[in-house]
């Protein structure tokens, strides 16, 4: 029997199609299948097609046809098929923790749900092109105009061109990440601006009174910049050893005794400098309000952290059900999704 990489690929994509019609069912062995007009009909293939597909999924031990009678489940898990594709678009991983594991989570949900993972990187800065197109990663957008993938996760939202080009080719795309951009059809977003919110409220109320935010990049201060918190600019670990420079370069009585921030790499990297590099005779630590993970487990080296919660599992559980329900057919009551960070107790 043919491989999947043998088969020509219209019979490849209806044998991906009987597979996902197998799972998404919920068939099981000894389930009988559709008769061969509807599979035709509901896939939109050639009546050969169909039966070289199924003469496929017979070969692996996934189906059986018995004669006169009708096309049965015989082992739905044989062969380990998947049926749909899924694209994954990641921006770049190095230094960031968060980024893979939220990356390993959608895969593995992704698998668990019987799809294919094809994972694409930006090639780009993601802080100079926080809106990438389709283009600036490799092998994107040929997969879609060839229809090699029937959706898409990205952590991080497209341009508008690069929005255009899905919807040309009718690719279902789920956007995963903050609020600060405007937010793609699809979208599972973090409310970043209530975090912020509500971890000045806390500072505030534990009796800071100068208060400034980290942020990333230039582009995501201007974003937030109707948080109306003074702000500093520095890119992951190695921006917030730079920003723990600049604040113990400060007067005493300038540096602030607050600081919000959701990214928790910057803010392990001003810690680590904040406590690494004082005199012994001099003791600044502000109390920090910023982000741990269930699945990280982060440990802070200090007493004055104002901590929120993220269970990154759920949260890509949002964007993998959000996609697969749209493929399936399933209209969303919501398509544009909420998390909201939980304050540790």
């Amino acid at each position: 029997m043919k491989s999947t990489e043998e088969l020509p690929r219209r019979v490849e994509s209806a044998r991906n199609a009987l597979i996902t019609y197998i799972h998404d069912n919920g068939l099981s062995q000894g389930d009988r299948l559709p008769a061969y007009a509807q599979l035709r009909a509901e896939f939109g293939f050639g009546s050969q097609t169909i039966a070289a597909a199924v003469d496929s999924l017979c070969g692996l031990g996934v189906l059986e046809v018995r004669d006169k009678v009708g096309i049965f489940v015989a082992d739905p898990h044989a062969g380990r098929l998947t049926g749909r594709t899924v694209a994954v678009a990641v921006r770049n991983l190095a230094g960031s923790a968060y980024s893979a594991t939220l990356t390993g989570f959608i895969q593995k949900l992704l698998n668990e749900q019987n799809c294919r993972c094809l994972t694409f990187f930006q090639t780009t800065d993601p802080y100079l092109s926080p809106c990438p197109s389709l283009a600036e990663f490799p092998g994107l957008e040929q997969a879609v105009s060839e229809h090699r993938c029937d959706g898409i996760i990205t952590l991080c939202p497209f341009s508008a061109e690069g929005q255009k080009f899905l919807e040309k080719y009718s690719t279902a795309c789920c956007f995963i990440g903050d609020d600060d951009h405007e937010t793609m059809p699809l979208s599972v977003v973090i409310e970043v601006k209530r975090f912020i919110n509500d971890a000045v409220n806390t500072l505030k109320n534990s009796g800071c009174s100068k208060l400034i935010q980290l942020c990333a990049s230039q582009d995501q201060l201007a974003l937030r910049s109707s948080c109306e918190l003074p702000a500093l600019v520095g890119n992951s670990y190695s921006g917030g050893v730079e920003i723990a420079g600049k604040l113990l370069a400060l007067p005493e009585e300038e540096r602030p005794d607050g600081i919000v921030s959701d990214d928790d790499t910057i803010v392990s990297g001003l810690l680590a400098e904040l406590i690494s590099s004082q005199l012994p005779e001099i003791s600044y630590l502000p109390r920090i309000a910023t982000i741990i993970h269930s699945e990280l487990e982060e440990k802070y080296p200090s007493d004055k952290m104002v901590l929120f919660r993220q269970d990154i599992e759920e949260y890509a559980a949002m964007a993998v059900n959000l996609l697969l329900d749209t493929l399936r057919g399933i209209t969303p009551e919501n398509k544009k999704l909420s998390y909201r960070f939980i304050p540790v107790q």
